[in-house]
């Protein structure tokens, strides 16, 4: 079935000809004389309302801000020649577009196809957006939890605004993903620049980020243009912005205030067009009152602030995070991998402390480690085996030193296979003798 178009026109003659033309296009189409008539009509799934402004009733303008109040629905308005400032009033009301009588056929299938091709376009990419938030993908951050889908929501809603960001989090929980996704969903046409503030030295990092004239310094020997203005048109990520300098910071202040630069040796101020992200680990209000961070800098760069939560307190983006990564495996190398009973409880009961980003390192690890498909406990790095048995040795062992044998005997194993089964080898990884080594080989029966 075709699109649904309602027609709001008060004169008897132009109504039949609208109506009959865009039947003929296949449209599904109801006409009225007044919005007072129409308005129950007009619903979620009215896909185009075309309307004259001079109706009986309420008139085209108020009835266009009604509508655009309360649905989503692209607005045609109708105007007589020489009331053009009516058209143009209707389009900052929310009107898509105007036609002037009398109506040309073709102006209004051509017009009406493009409306429609747009409303139709909208809907397939809100469709994939509901598929992609179904699978706990979004633009290629994942998470499930509700506190990820109300930073999917954030992000959408600040996206285009220009507002500066604030994306704070603990080292690794994904805020460079988050930067990336509010520039994504941006549609800004410039490039997407992260700096590291924290591994840049401070000299350094001032004419990274500002650019320099040729003869700024000793080894400036051509101009150089910095990061701010590579940024133009786009986004630039400030990554750790509390690790930068005061001095540093004060400059920084201009920037994010004039959105203007100065290069290194010059006097001469550039323009540019910027959308400002920071990110950081370290909480900038403790900062601020340690005399760390400016706090007229802080304000400035948080218009907007997300918070990630760390990854212990979204335990069910756990399993989401895992799946991600294992099909990654699978894209990348052909493997398909998946995870014993036992490893993949203590991936879901492990803390995490570096959250994501060690989540993902584990899991590759892992991958390489394991000989056949399965991931089992022996292949997971020894301190998430070693915090899986001390976490449950109050109920799996009725003594201390049952605990600490279950313990020893995994340290042991590890040892042996990263040297490859040499005895020797494994002594010197944990820092015993030989003998010691060969007796606890013996006492626990490990065969390699």
């Amino acid at each position: 079935m075709g699109e649904r178009i309602i027609i709001i026109e008060d004169d008897q003659g132009v109504r039949f000809f609208l109506e009959e033309a865009l039947k003929g296009e296949g449209y599904r189409v109801n006409s009225f004389e007044s919005y007072e008539d129409a308005y129950r009509s007009i619903r979620n799934d009215t896909d185009l309302v075309i309307m004259d402004i001079s109706l009986p009733g309420l008139d085209g303008l108020s009835a266009t801000t009604a509508i655009k109040a309360k649905y989503d629905v692209p607005v045609l308005v109708i105007t007589a020649y020489g009331t053009k400032k009516n058209a143009l009033e209707a389009i900052k009301r929310g009107a898509t577009d105007f036609f002037v009588k009398p109506i040309l056929l073709d102006e209004l299938k051509v017009v009406s196809r493009r409306v429609l091709g747009t409303r139709r376009l909208k809907k397939e990419v809100e469709l994939l957006r509901e598929k992609e938030l179904e699978n706990h993908v979004f633009h290629g951050v994942v998470g499930k939890s509700v506190q990820m889908k109300d930073i999917f929501k954030q992000a959408e809603k600040i996206a285009g605004k220009g507002l500066n960001v604030l994306v704070t989090g603990e080292t690794g929980v994904g805020k460079e993903e988050i930067a990336k996704l509010v520039h994504i969903l941006s549609n800004r046409k410039g490039e997407f620049i992260v700096v590291n503030c924290a591994s840049i030295p401070d000299n350094l990092l001032e004419s990274e980020l500002f650019g320099y004239e040729k003869g700024a310094f000793t080894g400036a020997t051509q101009q150089k243009a910095g990061k701010f203005e590579v940024a133009h048109g786009g986004t630039i990520v400030l990554d750790e912005i509390g690790e930068m300098s005061p001095y540093l910071q004060a400059k920084l202040l201009r920037v994010v205030e004039k959105r203007e630069i100065e290069h290194l040796g010059s006097t001469r101020t550039n323009k540019i067009d910027i959308h400002v992200i920071s990110t950081t680990n370290r909480v900038l209000e403790s900062e601020i009152k340690e005399g760390k961070f400016r706090e007229d800098l802080f304000f400035r760069l948080s218009q907007i602030q997300i918070r990630i939560p760390p990854l212990r307190e979204r335990r069910n983006d756990i399993q989401v995070l895992v799946d991600y990564v294992l099909k990654n495996i699978e894209n990348e190398t052909g493997r398909v991998m998946t995870l014993s009973e036992d490893a993949a409880k203590v991936l879901i009961d492990y803390p995490w402390p570096g959250n994501a980003r060690e989540l993902i390192g584990t899991l590759k690890r892992a991958s390489v480690m394991c000989d056949g498909d399965v991931i089992g406990l022996d292949d997971l790095p020894l301190h998430l085996r070693a915090e899986h048995l001390l976490s449950g040795s109050v109920n799996t062992y009725t003594m201390l030193d049952d605990a600490i044998s279950a313990l020893e005997k995994t340290m042991i194993i590890d040892a042996l296979k990263k040297s490859n089964g040499s005895q020797t080898k494994a002594a010197r990884l944990l820092g015993i003798s030989d003998r010691s080594m060969w007796y606890r080989v013996k006492k626990y029966e490990i065969g390699m």
